[in-house]
């Protein structure tokens, strides 16, 4: 019998972000955290970007550690797939996108992830 779990996924529009942090979802104090599954960044236009989908800490303000970094080149028009660093987030978090004065992110540029609760 194949194995089944629930998978939730995330989009938000992060529009044109250049060396700043942009704080996205809290996870749910209730249900011991989540875990990444895959994470993508979806972009317009080219454009050259240190991205980072990253864990903001209980207040949402400042970085507690990285979840998924993308590559310096995002492709126009298609999903550039983000690697996996810490995937589990804990309870009552922030999960935000940080771009580290590389370039920025286009005007219309969309980050997602999928999750499962717990770990």
């Amino acid at each position: 019998m194949a194995s089944q779990f629930d998978v939730n996924m995330y989009g938000a529009g992060i529009g044109a972000l250049s060396n700043a942090n942009a704080t996205l979802i809290e996870v749910p104090a209730a249900g011991g955290g989540i875990t990444v599954i895959g994470a993508n960044v979806h972009s317009r236009a080219a454009a050259t970007t240190g991205l980072y989908l990253v864990d903001m800490g209980a207040a949402g303000t400042a970085i507690a550690g990285t979840i998924a970094s993308f590559a310096g080149t995002l492709d126009a028009n298609t999903p550039n797939e983000g690697t996996l660093v810490t995937a589990f987030v804990e309870g009552g978090h922030w999960i935000g996108v940080k771009e580290d004065n590389k370039g920025a992110a286009n005007a219309v540029t969309v980050v997602s992830f999928s999750y499962v609760m717990g770990k």
